[in-house]
């Protein structure tokens, strides 16, 4: 059971990373932070704790975490335009993230179950396959 609450502490952890601005190098060139149509949209993904809710635009990011025990929003965040990185990685992958920063996520649409969703592969820090599935959704 600890172990169960300690890996979604950490998939949390490291999907908000998407959203922090610590500063390290970012080593592909920056493009202009227009977001592919396929991401765009109101994504959800939940767990027994939490509701994590990203929200794409063209040319901007936003996204909160709301606590189910809580019962309101304890965690916000934004990138817009002039700080969004965004850029083709290769075999259907999309990096979206902060510019200059090495909170970048990999992200790639496609179809589970007969739903779209948006599958984040979650492969930091040596982690290997781990991944977040986001559902299209208010």
């Amino acid at each position: 059971m600890k172990s169960t609450k300690l890996l979604w502490t950490i998939l949390a952890t490291l999907t908000f990373t998407l959203f922090l601005g610590v500063t390290a190098s970012q080593p592909a060139m920056a493009k202009n932070g227009t977001t592919p149509t396929a991401l765009r949209g109101t994504w959800h993904s939940t767990t027994s704790k939490s509701r994590y809710v990203m929200i794409i635009h063209k040319h901007s990011m936003s996204g909160y975490r709301y606590s189910k025990k809580l019962g309101r929003v304890v965690d916000r965040s934004h990138i817009s335009r002039s700080h969004l990185y965004s850029q083709y990685a290769g075999k259907g992958y999309y990096e979206i993230g902060l510019k200059g920063s090495d909170a970048v996520s990999d992200f790639k649409p496609m179809h589970y179950k007969g739903q779209k969703i948006l599958y984040q592969h979650l492969g930091y820090f040596g982690y290997g396959n781990r991944h977040m599935i986001w559902y299209r959704g208010k």
